[in-house]
């Protein structure tokens, strides 16, 4: 048994691994299921022993495990997923399975112990009779049934009745029917079932010496990989059959059985579509959006090349024409810019209060005549906003509500300011005590009738200037500008202004507005586009404004809602990419990885703030700050097996450091024929399965001549099911945008 072993990195070579993942050639048990008899023989000797000898001791005993049926539980995962729509055409689909030994539990018959007793068979559309659309689906029969002879055209596997568990007879179990012809062409040969499962052992990394780390328990664990040998290339649906081996050792040298159909136990089934696009692939879909011509930044170009004008600087910097109607009536045109701008947006003059109508935001360019709506246009949509959004219109109005009664008792209740009222009401009441109120309380509430006289009370007396009024609305605007009057209303208010802060966060603001106000033109984003973008702070302050603008009804209102704006944080600098692409489709997990150089000039990641996608193939993403560097990096689903692009294996290390990647090595190497040269015919239909070790030319051995000309095998070593595992390896694409780099290098990782 073998064990090469990689270091399962986050796509980054100068990353610390996150695992440490062993390939074993199998794990075979030391006696497949079946049953057993146990014989104990006596013998002893000596001079004084006689002839009579002691009676054998016998013992029968059955090693139960799976034959006809699996646990659910077994399966740990599935490539193709089920359902799942994609470019498959470089993938050997493969299934992994939580029971460890099961690949090698049985056998196939008792003189081919030690080889998997599992298939995994791929059928495309119209292949198989009973399930012409590949949707997986399987006939129900007892175990009896099944192997009981009842048709001369079929062909059973040659497992005897009797040699099953009474109890298992009638149990239900799922059967396929295979046409013989497509039988001879799909399941493996012998020699090419060890290559085609294998064992993957996955531990946390650990750096020699460390101690015990807290570990990923989800992902780490002892699992049994089963690859097919099918290659899903034909556009179509496909269906994914886990068959047994087991009674068909006559059957696995490539002949076509006699009998026109053969009836195999399916033991798990899916199914998945596959759509074969050379320009489907991530690498292929990355690179053509690092390639677009049109550049990366959020623009909107003329069709043909023009004479640089205004008009063209305007298109560059970011913005768009759109209609405009002057208060005359007239109709023309203005310049309208979202808050992604191409570029570093140019700080203009703002109202120090904030913008309290759209007017006041409006841009009107002295050279050309034409007015700049974006910051007008911003200020209007957080108005429309503040009035349509249930959760922003509810925080507005209940921090109105409150403001307006606490800052309107606490302003009328003296002339003093704020600070200098007096303490907590217990404090007061605390004072009126000591002051004598109890003993005045208790002999009023214990007095007599005749006690009561009040004769001679003396007469309340009014103070001079009659009864004191509430202070003018001026009066209480001019304390609301006192600084000491400020700061305490802004301490009594700050429960009530934490959720409109909450509510008019820059971010969130950004994603209630329609994608019409973010990208004005649907031409900036074409398909199969990236671009990246600046957010442009003075828009988003703009948005805001709008939202604080509604609801204020008094000037004691516009007073705290100064207040209000003192207590939010200016907009901070943000950073993005919209990218439009059937890769976010394929792919909705991409990794994007925005990086920026520190002080000691290693990388450093920044923030993601935000990611949604939006519609079925358009992703925005909102960074905190500016990266150097943005990278994209194919998600990590599992591992997968299968061929790179070019129709090539990368091939990669098998002596320390194990899994990297070989400097050129490809294999086969450039200017010869690709994988395609090891492929046969199924059915008549393309090339799309793999000769692995039998056949004239089958790729293990020739796969194993290039590794030893790598110095990655010794002289007569041969290349085990692991280190072909290993080898096999589908290897997460990688891709880095940068400014200093004038065209992006797809690369990739050099552990799995």
């Amino acid at each position: 048994m073998t064990q090469p072993d990689a270091a399962g990195t986050t796509g980054d070579e100068t990353e610390t691994p996150r695992f440490d993942i062993h390939f074993h050639d199998d794990h075979i048990a030391p006696a497949p299921g079946g049953l057993y008899r146990l014989t104990l023989e006596h013998e002893v000797s000596g001079d004084q022993v006689g002839t009579d000898k002691l009676p054998p001791v016998q013992q029968d005993f059955e090693i139960r495990t799976p034959q006809f049926t699996i646990d659910a539980s077994f399966v740990h995962a599935l490539h193709p997923a089920p359902a799942e729509v994609g470019a498959f055409d470089r993938v050997l689909p493969h299934l992994t399975l939580n029971r460890l030994i099961l690949p090698w539990e049985r056998a196939i018959s008792p003189d081919l112990a030690g080889l998997p007793w599992l298939a995994l068979l791929l059928f495309a559309e119209e292949e198989l009779p009973g399930d012409p659309k590949a949707q997986g689906r399987t006939d129900t029969r007892s175990v009896r049934e099944f192997l009981t002879p009842a048709d001369s055209d079929v062909l059973l596997p040659r497992v005897d009745l009797d040699d099953v568990p009474p109890e298992l007879w009638d149990s239900t179990c799922t059967t396929v029917d295979v046409p013989a012809a497509l039988f001879k062409d799909l399941v493996p040969r012998r020699a090419d079932l060890p290559f085609l499962c294998h064992v993957r052992k996955v531990r946390p990394w650990q750096p020699p010496g460390a101690a015990p780390a807290s570990a990923e328990l989800l992902e780490t664990g002892d699992y049994s990989v089963v690859v097919a040998n099918r290659f899903p290339r034909t556009a179509g649906r496909y269906a994914a059959h886990l068959v047994s081996l087991e009674g068909f050792a006559d059957h696995l040298g490539g002949e076509q059985p006699t009998r026109p159909v053969v009836r195999m136990v399916s033991l798990w089934s899916w199914s998945f579509e596959a759509r074969p696009d050379p320009t489907g692939h991530f690498d292929a879909l990355i690179r053509h959006m690092a390639e677009d011509p049109a550049g990366l930044g959020l623009r909107l170009r003329p069709q043909r090349t023009a004479a640089r004008s205004a008009a063209t600087d305007r298109l560059d910097l970011g913005y768009a024409p759109v209609d405009y109607v002057l208060p005359s009536g007239e109709r023309t045109f203005s310049w309208y810019r979202g808050p992604f701008t191409p570029v570093v947006a140019p700080a203009v003059p703002r109202p120090a209060e904030g913008y309290r109508q759209a007017d006041e935001a409006l841009v009107y360019l002295t050279d050309t005549g034409v007015f700049d709506v974006s910051y007008a246009a911003a200020f209007t949509l957080g108005r429309s906003l503040a009035l349509s959004d249930d959760t922003l219109a509810g925080a507005l109005s209940a921090f109105r509500s409150r403001a307006r009664h606490i800052a309107g008792r606490a302003l009328m209740r003296t002339r003093t300011p704020l600070d200098a009222v007096p303490g907590p009401a217990h404090e007061r009441f605390h004072e009126l005590i000591a002051g004598g109120l109890g003993n005045r309380v208790h002999a009023a509430a214990t007095a007599t009738a005749a006690d009561a006289d009040t004769r001679g009370a003396p007469v309340p007396r009014l103070r001079a200037g009659g009864v004191p009024r509430p202070p003018a609305v001026e009066a209480l605007l001019d304390r609301s500008r006192d600084d000491r009057a400020r700061q305490g209303l802004r301490a009594a208010l700050s429960a009530h202004l934490a959720p409109l802060i909450s509510a008019v966060d820059q971010v969130k603001l950004l994603m209630a507005a329609p994608l019409s106000h973010l990208v004005p033109d649907a031409r900036m984003l074409p398909p199969e586009s990236l671009r990246l973008f600046h957010v442009d702070p003075q828009w988003c302050t703009a948005l805001r404004d709008g939202v604080l603008s509604t609801g204020i009804g008094t000037s004691l209102d516009a007073a705290v809602d100064e207040l209000a704006r003192e207590a939010l944080d200016e907009p901070r600098p943000l950073t993005g990419l919209l990218m439009r692409s059937a890769l976010v489709r394929n792919w909705p997990d991409v990794v994007i990885e925005p990086r920026v150089t520190g002080g000691d000039g290693e990388a450093e990641p920044l923030t993601a703030v935000h990611r949604v996608i939006i519609g079925p193939d358009l992703l925005l993403c909102l960074f905190e700050g500016v990266p150097d560097e943005v990278r994209f990096r194919e998600p990590h689903e599992g591992i997968h097996f299968g061929v790179d692009e070019g129709d090539r294996v990368g091939l990669r290390r098998l002596t320390e450091p194990v899994g990297e990647s070989l400097e050129g090595g490809t294999f086969p190497p450039e200017g010869e024929e690709g994988i395609t040269r090891f492929l046969r015919a199924a059915a008549g239909g393309g090339r799309e399965i793999l000769d692995l070790a039998a056949g004239d030319d089958p790729l293990v051995p020739a796969m194993a001549v290039a590794l030893r000309a790598a110095g990655q095998l010794g002289p007569d070593d041969p290349l085990s099911p692991g280190a072909f595992a290993v080898e096999l390896v589908n290897a997460p694409q990688r891709i880095t945008f940068s400014p200093s780099a004038s065209a992006p290098a797809l690369d990739r990782p050099g552990r799995q």
